[in-house]
């Protein structure tokens, strides 16, 4: 175990603030983005004020700014690597319309010991061809490996960053398929989805493509994610030898698996690479964030160790490290702590804190979460997640907050900007992983296959009546809200349990099980199999499971948002269901935005949601909503 001389306590003795103003909750980070160079030589920084971007590049030790640049309004860097000595690259996000940045595909590189920025680009043609990251190669001085999707099939090229040039060295057998690369820049794994939703891998074998594997969505499986540490070899996630994903090895040449970590109740999820790309560990999520280590020797899981011993109730990631692993910028969050920037430095021995996130934010001014296991009607355990409102009494007014998916998704704990809205306009707020969602297990999710609306929607009101039998939730003041599928979830909760909700807001939900087989993004082939294996295919049975036909059952207040050109859930959805509550009687709070989609994106936009949402649920749980302050700035 390293000693560090010094080491900033975080969180501790800051004084008490004034509530929180909801838009330092909404605006993006202070510090999104600080990595140490390979050498050391190097600290890159991603900076926001107002909406500029900066970029700087610090010459260390010194801290020197050597290049300093203002991105401008109209464009954020939305992910950056260190790719050599010298060179980063950089993917940036646009403006699209007000405040709201989408990524374009294109890349830039930038030279940190000339200060000199460069599009990446495939052909001159096609400024924005430039692709995602497939693989650093840490052993190829300036080279790495970009995937992008010019028809239909991805295609893998090796780019030259120093001389700016292209070549392609693999064609995606599959529609939009995805590649894994060895160490020396070879793709071995072509990775994808056929039209009838099953998943396919793909070997390279003597130049030729060969299908090593093949399973339908919802069945046991595995996915190739790194080099392995032998030769020849490749870690994946396997759920194959039980119902949860374990951290398993493939040799490619044997075709043997082998299982490393597997956990009983929740999956393996996030891998922990070092500079040279070798995976020295993995975590899992069932209550708090676990670490796992393949080797407790590793330089860098001798520092995460370190660092949580001495900052306790952090969880602690590594944006990046030096080569000889003697210098880590790490990160340390928690549910009261969006971020701090540490810098890690193990020849002097000490830890020094670089940046806050965002410096408005103070640890006692957010609402802290707990994990909660749940016990359902049939004698199942659920999971979910309750963030108790700071100076608001037990019981008190709730918000359940649902997840969309729903299957694959689930909730984790940890600083949520959402759940913190909540909170600070003073409910509680309690996040359900119903069965149906993911990171449990395959049996787990699939229990909620054909299943929305009766024992995924079970789950929900047994959470609830257990957040009432713990004198947590006033029974007289709850409200639900999700999104997607949330939004489905919360208008079928009042309309199942009319008398325990107070009021519902669907957010870009969908209402009618039938029309996702005619309208939206998933009624393609591949989307067919999918619903047909998760709603079902008998139009009766998913009236029945569907709000827009039980409005009528409806006693809570409703409020309907939605995005005019969402492609998942499409705005027919919320309509239908407005008409459907007015028929019934019920007055409806409409809000819709017109160049919206599956969510409302940028600050002013989601201020304004937010606003209004408080406004609507406020009366229903007796929330004071003074003195909050609404402003953009």
């Amino acid at each position: 175990m390293f000693r560090f001389v010094l080491l900033i306590v975080l969180l501790t003795g800051s004084p008490v603030h004034a509530k929180i103003r909801p838009a330092d909750l909404l605006r993006p980070a202070d510090y999104n983005a600080v990595l140490i160079s390979p050498t050391g030589e190097y600290l890159a920084v991603v900076k926001s004020d107002d909406e500029d971007t900066w970029f700087t590049i610090y010459e260390m030790p010194a801290r020197k700014a050597t290049f300093n640049s203002n991105m401008g309004k109209k464009i954020t860097i939305a992910n950056i690597d260190w790719v050599s000595d010298d060179y980063l690259v950089v993917a940036p996000a646009r403006k699209a319309f007000r405040d709201v940045k989408g990524l374009t595909g294109e890349l830039f590189s930038i030279n940190a010991k000339k200060g000199k920025i460069q599009r990446l680009s495939i052909e001159e043609s096609c400024p924005y061809c430039g692709g995602a990251m497939v693989h650093p190669l840490p052993s190829e001085d300036e080279k790495i490996i970009v995937s992008g999707s010019f028809d239909q099939f991805s295609e893998a090229h090796l780019v030259d960053i120093r001389r700016n040039t292209f070549r392609r060295i693999a064609r995606s057998p599959l529609e939009g398929g995805s590649f894994v690369a060895n160490t020396e820049g070879k793709i071995v794994f072509a990775i994808g989805e056929n039209p009838q939703n099953v998943t396919e891998i793909y070997q390279r074998v003597d130049g030729e493509w060969q299908m090593v594997d093949s399973y339908a969505y919802g069945e046991p499986g595995w996915l190739p994610i790194a080099n392995g540490s032998k030769k020849g070899t490749f870690y994946t996630i396997d759920s194959r030898g039980g119902s949860t994903k374990a951290l398993g090895l493939y040799d490619i040449n044997t075709k043997e698996h082998h299982t490393i970590i597997r956990l009983d109740k929740v999956d393996i999820g996030s891998i922990y690479r070092d500079h040279n790309y070798n995976v020295y560990a993995v975590q899992s999520d069932l209550h708090y964030p676990a670490v796992h280590y393949l080797s407790q020797k590793h330089p860098l899981a001798r520092v995460r160790a370190g660092l949580e011993k001495s900052l306790p109730g952090q969880t602690i990631t590594f944006t990046s490290s030096t080569r000889d692993n003697t210098q880590v910028v790490a990160l340390a969050q928690s549910d009261v702590n969006p971020g701090t920037y540490l810098m890690v430095d193990l020849k002097a021995g000490k830890v020094e804190k670089l940046f806050e996130a965002w410096s408005d934010l103070k640890a006692d001014e957010l609402s802290p979460m707990h994990p909660v296991e749940i016990k359902t009607r049939d004698n199942e355990t659920i999971y979910a997640y309750l963030t108790e409102a700071k100076n608001v009494p037990k019981p008190g007014p709730l918000v359940l907050n649902l997840h969309g998916g729903p299957h694959g998704s689930r909730d984790f704990w940890g600083y949520n900007r959402e759940v913190q809205m909540i909170a600070n306009m003073g409910a509680h707020v309690l996040q359900v992983n119903f069965r149906g969602s993911g990171g449990y297990g395959r049996d787990f999710e699939n229990a909620g296959h054909l299943k929305w609306g009766t024992l995924m929607q079970d789950d929900v009101t047994d959470a609830t009546q257990w957040a009432i039998d713990n004198n947590i939730a006033d029974p007289d003041r709850i409200c639900i809200y999700g999104g997607s599928y949330g939004a489905y979830a919360a208008l079928m909760g009042v309309a199942r349990e009319p008398d325990m909700y107070q009021c519902a807001i669907g957010y870009v939900g969908v209402y009618d099980l039938t029309m996702l087989y005619t309208h939206g993004d998933i009624s393609g082939s591949r989307g067919h199999a999918y619903l047909q294996k998760v709603i079902g295919t008998d139009k009766d049975d998913m009236m029945a499971r569907s709000p827009v036909y039980l409005a009528d059952h409806i006693k809570a207040d409703v409020m309907l948002v939605q995005g005019a050109v969402d492609r998942r859930a499409p705005i027919q959805h919320s309509i239908k269901m407005r008409k459907a509550l007015e028929r019934a009687g019920k007055d409806v709070r409409w809000k819709t935005e017109p160049r919206q989609g599956h969510g409302f994106a940028g600050v002013t936009d989601a201020l304004e949601l937010y606003q209004e949402m408080a406004e609507f649920m406020a009366p229903h749980l007796a929330l004071d909503l003074e003195p909050i302050d609404w402003s953009a700035h």
